[in-house]
């Protein structure tokens, strides 16, 4: 039979809101027994740098060796510092009741996200833009020379709306009347988020 604890535990390790662990870190000075000398400081440099994966070059060497002079000052062996990581799961001695709780937050975290969610799709709202176009031109009537300066082919104005977000949304004309050039209108949509 399933602990059902431990089921109740992994729930609520799945939800990233909840805090489940604390990660403490700390520094401690450990004393290596190493009669504070010139071979025991450049030994113990050599080790630091190797544990870091750090470069054994000169100056790389100089500042460790620095440091652990300085962290063993005051003291007649070497002394270095080594940084301790502890992590604390702060569910380790959780009740039932207790996990309980946490799971129905879990539950009411994923809820109120859904919901969140399911209005936007339901509450859709637009802004819109509209260019009007005499033609729509392509890029097979980009003219050449200085008049390429202010045109712009129907792929670019996709593309700079596209880019800023903009969908297209419809193209319809004006009807034709007499010998007027009817009007090409190009609406874009964007979604306006809350």
């Amino acid at each position: 039979m399933a602990d059902m604890k431990q089921v109740m535990l992994d729930e609520v390790r799945k939800n990233s809101r909840i805090q489940t662990s604390y990660v403490a870190e700390t520094e401690e000075l450990i004393d290596t027994g190493l009669a504070k000398n010139e071979d025991n400081i450049m030994a113990a440099a050599l080790a630091y740098l190797d544990e870091k994966g750090y470069r054994r070059r000169a100056d790389n060497v100089e500042m460790a060796k620095q440091m652990i002079m300085e962290v063993s000052e005051g003291y007649d062996t070497v002394i270095v510092k080594k940084r301790k990581i502890e992590e604390t799961d702060l569910f380790e001695k959780a009740t039932i009741n207790e996990l309980r709780d946490a799971i129905n937050v879990s539950i009411l975290d994923t809820v109120t996200s859904l919901d969140n969610k399911l209005d936007r799709i339901v509450n859709k709202a637009f802004e819109y833009r509209v260019e009007e176009l005499t033609t729509i031109l392509t890029e097979k009537d980009r003219p050449h020379g200085h008049l390429a300066g202010d045109f712009e082919s129907f792929e670019e104005l996709l593309n700079r709306y596209g880019s800023a977000g903009w969908e297209l949304d419809k193209i319809y004309r004006e009807p034709k009347v007499s010998s007027v050039v009817p009007h090409t209108f190009i609406v874009f949509r964007r979604e306006i988020m809350n």
